[in-house]
């Protein structure tokens, strides 16, 4: 058993939020005081098996709550009972989460019901529109009135809180996606696509999967697409597709 002064519990379930707290996970398990635990809630699977071997790192815990056709009320139920049944076995002085998803809601709904602190990474995002984007303009409202850490990427972010007359130290952090960014760039890795020529093409990097987009939205994104390409023909599209149906 660790004899650390400090025993934190990183959570995350998807892959932006992999992404994302891949740089706070490694600061962390470099520093001798602090007990890590990386727990994973599984709301996605595949997605996040890839960022984890791409940052070289391994969960501490997986619940392995994915499932087919699973709704937000499925992942938030599950979640928040793995995440209750870890936290009062592992009894951590904080939690940590990031963002905006349904993982980093429940992992905080969780924490608070034992009343353990929550860190916020990347808090104060807002659009003033409670379902837009949905879920997450909610989740991340919630999540900030339960944060004591609020780890906020921008000085707007940082007003947005102080608008919101939250709870808990605001700390303006800088956003950890770009050093994310930086240390995958670092690495040089290969990215080689058939049917792209990186030196003849301009090249156009979307992603569409968000909720707000399905529908009529995303026939209006795709055209708009269409007639990019067809007005300049030097340009590629590169689409990554989300495994969400």
């Amino acid at each position: 058993m660790s004899t650390s002064s400090l025993r934190v519990c990183i959570t995350l379930g998807t892959r932006p939020e992999a992404i994302k707290l891949a740089p706070v996970i490694q600061a962390f398990q470099q520093d001798p005081t602090i007990d890590t635990q990386v727990v994973l809630t599984g709301q996605h699977r595949e997605m996040v098996d890839q960022v984890m071997a791409l940052f070289a790192l391994k969960a501490d815990a997986d619940l392995a709550i994915m499932q087919p056709q699973q709704t937000l009320t499925d992942i938030t139920c599950r979640s928040l009972q793995g995440l209750e049944a870890h936290f009062q076995t592992l009894q951590p002085d904080l939690v940590i989460v990031q963002g905006d998803t349904t993982t980093a809601f429940a992992a905080a709904l969780a924490a608070f019901y034992q009343k353990i602190p929550v860190g916020h990474v990347e808090a104060g995002l807002r659009t003033d529109n409670i379902y837009s984007p949905y879920p997450e303009e909610a989740n991340r409202r919630l999540i900030s009135q339960l944060t004591t850490l609020h780890f906020a990427p921008t000085t707007t972010a940082v007003d947005h809180l102080k608008q919101s007359s939250v709870v808990g130290a605001i700390h303006h952090t800088g956003n950890t996606v770009i050093d994310a960014l930086l240390t995958v760039a670092s690495q040089q890795p290969d990215c080689s696509i058939p049917g792209l020529d990186w030196d003849r093409h301009r090249v156009l990097l979307a992603t569409v999967h968000r909720r707000e987009n399905w529908g009529q939205p995303l026939e209006d994104i795709a055209a708009g697409f269409l007639a990019i390409l067809e007005a300049q023909p030097d340009t590629a599209l590169l689409l990554p597709l989300h495994r969400n149906p």
